[in-house]
């Protein structure tokens, strides 16, 4: 085949925009001046880290059809409702805008932001472009919703269950307004509206133990959007090995685990113990419920391996030779890391004959890819099929399949990814040749 570049950066733009055919006015009652045309397909917005929120969660990740989308002109007002701006559900967008010529937010939502409820996480992203008079706009920065409101569970450890009356409880306060009331019971989390200038959580447990009161306070200073924040009460002087073993005054303590859910996992707890276990009562279903694991993982490096296609005429790649790439390639590896914190580092090196690390950021790629911090790659890397934003996941797939066709295009020629893979076990890096003609 002969090589074509123009051809692979058509076919790479094609995956990063897109075009529509059906117009629907922009309401501005007060404005006649020139016009440009908005394609709204480019504004779908994303999920940072879908696959790390629908893990912890254990529930489905909004589509994107359910987001509410806002445009808003900045020179007029950033707020939906007024003039100046309109609002959509992202399904119900008309193809085609037409937009006064000026400059624009664009913010994409899903949720209700509640100072505090049980299970509504709120979240939200956003982006800006500008409309041109009599012209078309398809290239707006991606827009990534973040989990925006702060996730807490409680979790009552079984030397505190033990000793504690059935009115024990746990009262949380995040900010001046949020308030929720968590009891043995309740297995749900709570997500908390994040106020900037009201940024402390206080969990306060309140109960009989043993027979006397007991009243104890767990505060977190700093708390952002996004975290997940699992609160561990339990006894204090509790010796494991021996329960019901204690020293001294009856005491309650607690201990703080943070979770990043938009990206990785935050460091340690701040007091490590063991306490990955979940009341089974109320229903719901949170660690430590299942039976044990009787093959535990061992602490391996990540490993990396081919995916295996669930399309019988489709051919897995093989990370031991050089593939050819053919119409049914199935180019998709899969990465799994047994460690507590998942990867922490994933980094991908393009080593090919015909595309240099100019070439390589024409199409808005770099030689060498960061998948844990994409930075201002991170839209057209999700949008030529590549992971990003891995760090904290367990499991990831590098599915680059959809890449194939735009390799193919440059001709005749090799196409090595050396994928470099690291959590707190050790470092992997497996080679991927491909070979196209």
């Amino acid at each position: 085949m002969k090589l074509n570049k123009g051809l692979f950066y058509s076919l790479a733009a094609a995956a990063l925009l897109t075009g529509c055919a059906k117009e629907d006015p922009f309401v501005d009652p007060v404005y006649d001046g020139p016009t440009g045309t908005l394609m709204t397909r480019c504004l779908a917005p994303t999920l940072s880290n879908p696959e790390g929120i629908e893990a912890d969660t254990r529930a489905a990740v909004p589509s994107t059809d359910d987001f509410k989308v806002v445009i808003a002109r900045k020179s007029v007002n950033t707020y939906a409702g007024t003039p100046g701006s309109v609002e959509y559900k992202y399904s119900d967008m008309p193809e085609v805008l037409t937009l006064p010529a000026d400059d624009y937010k664009v913010y994409a939502y899903h949720g209700d932001n509640k100072p505090a409820a049980w299970d509504e996480p709120y979240y939200y992203g956003e982006s800006t472009f500008g409309i041109e008079a009599n012209k078309i706009t398809d290239d707006v920065e991606p827009i990534v919703a973040k989990l925006a409101n702060i996730r807490v569970t409680i979790v009552f450890h079984p030397s505190l269950l033990s000793a504690m009356n059935d009115e024990g409880k746990v009262e949380v306060k995040v900010g001046d307004e949020g308030v929720m009331t968590f009891t043995p019971s309740e297995s749900r989390s709570a997500y908390f509206r994040y106020v900037n200038q009201s940024q402390t959580l206080a969990a306060t447990f309140t109960g009989t133990v043993d027979g006397s009161p007991v009243v104890q306070t767990k505060t977190h200073d700093n708390v952002a959007p996004g975290n997940h924040y699992r609160i561990t009460f339990r006894m204090r002087g509790i010796d494991d090995d021996k329960p019901g073993n204690i020293d001294g005054n009856i005491t309650v303590d607690a201990s703080v685990e943070k979770v990043d859910m938009n990206h990785t996992v935050d460091g340690e707890p701040e007091e490590i113990l063991e306490d990955d276990w979940r009341p089974t009562q109320g229903g719901g279903e949170g660690p430590g419920t299942g039976p044990e694991d009787p093959n535990p993982p061992v602490d391996t490096p990540p490993v990396i391996k081919a995916g295996t296609p669930t399309d019988k005429t489709m051919v897995p790649v093989d990370l031991d030779k050089v593939n050819e790439v053919e119409d049914n390639t199935y180019c998709v590896l899969d990465i799994t890391s047994t460690a507590d914190s998942g990867i922490q580092e994933f980094e991908v090196q393009i080593d090919s004959e015909k595309l240099s690390p100019e070439e390589l950021a024409g199409v808005g790629l770099a030689a060498k890819l960061d998948l844990v911090n994409p930075g201002s790659l991170e839209g057209a890397l999700s949008g030529l099929g590549f992971p990003v934003n891995v760090g904290g996941m367990k499991n990831v797939s590098f599915n680059i399949t959809g890449f194939l066709p735009m390799l193919n295009a440059l001709g005749e020629g090799t196409h090595n990814f050396i994928l470099t893979v690291t959590d707190a076990n050790g470092t992997t890096v497996k080679t991927l040749t491909l070979h196209t003609n």
